[in-house]
């Protein structure tokens, strides 16, 4: 299976090799922790503008080298065997743009060597792009960056391969949370070059909204991998869909859920105007009951429904926290 390259147009080709659409829950996860550094702090605003362009970046990274080991593992040929199966599920055209379809290495759009010299330069400009960031942060902000890089790297990456061991749903739930938590701290973080000592900020709210992101984007990798289950058995995977069973999966995806709303009750009780975050139930709601009814390719259409929310969660927050700030000045006057 591949694409002639004459049939692709070239923005879509990009898309389909860096997968953009799926890098905007890293960036918008890195926008929220650092604009509400910006709107509720005193940050340098060239480290709250740098941050999520570098989490831009390391997200192609993450989302690229993703795609290079599971080709070389063959775990994605297998998935997508069937993709045009797959894409008859999607409900709407925009998912049908938006979603991805199938291993640009598998595809013939991009070669293997191609893809190390790709790996290597978006490491590279992420790590010179850094350099403001550390200079503002000291060592903590490497601490985090290597954190970042090596639960990224080794999500699929041999020996460790965190994902095909059961590990990749707290691998990026860890993550999403450290992007948004992280990204907070570090625009805040104090650091003396002299005696390599730090101060950091501590605010219990965007701790709350990065566990919730957190929790999202890991039922956003429980249901994707639910919906690749065949593959991951075949290819030796240990995944938690394949260790507890597809209706095990359903079951904790739908506790996760109990326990997001649960945390937005949370945050509506810090500010009223987090009841914003309440707007993406319908979606979860479609999801419980398309995991409920189980009706034909019922495991290809939730993933779109998590990612969707992740999304429109991290949208919301930066509304309300938006607004919660031009409240707060208004009532300076």
């Amino acid at each position: 299976m591949g694409y002639a390259t004459a049939d692709v147009s070239f923005s879509r080709r990009v898309n389909l090799i860096f997968r953009f659409s799926y890098t905007f829950p890293f960036f918008m996860a890195s926008v929220c922790g650092s604009l509400f550094a910006y709107l509720f702090y005193e940050p340098p605003l060239h480290v709250v503008v740098l941050m999520p362009v570098v989490v831009l970046l390391l997200a192609v990274f993450v989302n690229f080298s993703n795609d290079y080991f599971d080709h070389r593992s063959g775990v994605d040929k297998i998935r997508f065997s069937e993709k045009e199966e797959m894409m008859k599920a999607m409900d709407s055209k925009l998912l049908k743009k938006i979603y991805w379809e199938g291993n640009p290495f598998d595809n013939g759009l991009v070669s293997d060597k191609q893809g190390k010299i790709i790996m290597a330069a978006l490491v590279g400009i992420s790590v010179v792009l850094a350099v403001p960031i550390i200079l503002h942060g000291g060592w903590i902000v490497a601490v985090f960056g290597a954190a970042g890089i090596f639960l990224s790297y080794f999500y699929t990456a041999p020996p460790l391969d965190l994902g095909a061991r059961g590990l990749g749903e707290a691998d990026v739930a860890v993550s999403f949370f450290m992007l948004v938590f992280c990204s907070f701290y570090v625009a805040n973080v104090d650091f003396d070059w002299g005696t390599f000592a730090f101060t950091g900020v501590f605010d219990i709210e965007i701790l709350v909204f990065a566990v919730i992101v957190g929790t999202l984007v890991g039922m956003m990798r429980l249901t994707d991998s639910m919906s690749g289950q065949e593959a991951h058995i075949a290819n030796g995977e240990k995944s938690i869909s394949v260790r507890f069973g597809i209706d095990g999966a359903v079951r904790m995806a739908k506790v996760l859920i109990i326990f997001v709303y649960v945390m937005v009750a949370l945050m509506v009780y810090f500010n009223p105007l987090y009841a914003l975050l309440f707007l993406t139930l319908p979606l979860m709601l479609k999801a419980w009951r398309t995991m409920n009814e189980k009706g034909e390719h019922w495991r290809l259409k939730i993933p779109p429904f998590f990612f969707g929310t992740a999304f429109l969660t991290e949208v919301l927050f930066i509304i309300a926290a938006t607004v919660k700030f031009l409240f707060d000045v208004g009532s300076l006057f």
